[in-house]
């Protein structure tokens, strides 16, 4: 008995230092962060405005790994299948929890497949068109829709992205039948809303501010509740007398379920200490965004509440999983 009682103490002392070492020598090698959508979108930004200041942080190497497709869902079935030790990481947003209202065949359970880490930042997105588009004003685009429901297609990032979830809560509200095309991230989106291909499209405000202030494409409304600090020239839904159209992207890192305590706090700690010092803020605000941090536990508290807000949305629009 005494030497089992001996032998379960070591053990136990054994797995304490086992975690003070852990907790010292993380990272191990180097953490990834995968953003789910193509280079030249507003995430794809985020995650790389980041990615130095979490560097000087962890003391480690970061790779940002795009992953597009599917509205960001390819990418977090790839995360959630990640090793759970704390090297894998993703940049997900307000539409992680409907997945399963929109892909009949989930290969993981976006209530349990991760963890929070914290909020990084958030932003606006806005309603553009291209240059040539036909609408002069944000009314003449309601009229036309109204005069031929169907006829008005929009492109965004993907299915319920913020953005498409937004340019939804616009035609629920005003009554419209819009047609969605989904892109493979905001990048190709702009590309096309560029050349003319497509003529309207709900953007990150990110993404596109250079080509509006450039003359390139026409803004026609912020799917905000308030004005931008980043573009406070361009006129809300509301104000427009479009109601409350809320297209404001929270972004967030989460990792796979089961990766340890010791390395969700160290990677809190960076993302925090990346977007709350002066220069982080202000290096967000050029980016436009708005800098959030905050604990795993807001961020948990943050998502269990998303699903209520926009299920109605996708009931709206008719959109079942396929």
């Amino acid at each position: 008995m005494q030497r089992r009682t001996l032998v379960g103490a070591a053990l136990a002392a054994l797995a304490g230092d086992a975690a003070i070492v852990s907790a010292q020598t993380f990272p191990v090698q180097p953490i990834h962060i995968v953003v789910p959508f193509p280079p030249g979108g507003g995430t794809d930004a985020l995650a790389r405005a980041i990615q130095e200041p979490m560097q000087r942080s962890l003391g480690g190497t970061i790779i940002i790994d795009n992953k597009g497709g599917g509205g960001g869902n390819i990418a977090h079935e790839f995360v959630a299948k990640q090793p759970a030790d704390g090297h894998w990481t993703i940049v997900s947003s307000n539409n992680l929890v409907l997945y399963p209202y929109i892909v009949a065949k989930l290969g993981y359970d976006p209530k349990t497949a991760f963890v929070p880490i914290g909020f990084i930042a958030k932003q606006e997105s806005v309603l553009v068109g291209s240059a040539d588009a036909p609408w002069p004003n944000l009314a003449a685009i309601i009229a036309a829709a109204k005069a031929a429901p169907g006829s008005v297609q929009y492109g965004t990032a993907g299915l319920t992205t913020p953005m498409h979830l937004s340019t939804e809560q616009f035609a629920m509200l005003n009554g419209l039948k819009l047609t969605h095309v989904p892109f493979r991230g905001t990048g190709p989106l702009v590309t096309d809303l560029l050349g003319g291909h497509i003529k309207l499209g709900m953007s990150s405000i990110t993404s596109v501010a250079p080509q509006i202030a450039a003359g390139k494409l026409k803004p026609y409304a912020m799917a905000s509740l308030e004005r931008s600090s980043v573009a406070p020239d361009i006129p809300i839904f509301k104000e427009l007398g479009a109601g409350d159209v809320d297209g404001t992207i929270v972004y967030a890192l989460l990792a796979p379920a089961g990766t340890p305590q010791v390395a969700i706090a160290r990677l809190n700690a960076a993302v925090n200490d990346a977007v709350s010092t002066p220069d982080g803020k202000e290096d967000l605000r050029k980016r436009g965004f708005v800098a959030m941090g905050g604990t795993p536990q807001q961020l948990g508290d943050w998502l269990k509440t998303q699903a209520a807000i926009w299920v109605p949305v996708l009931q709206a629009a008719g959109i079942k999983p396929e």
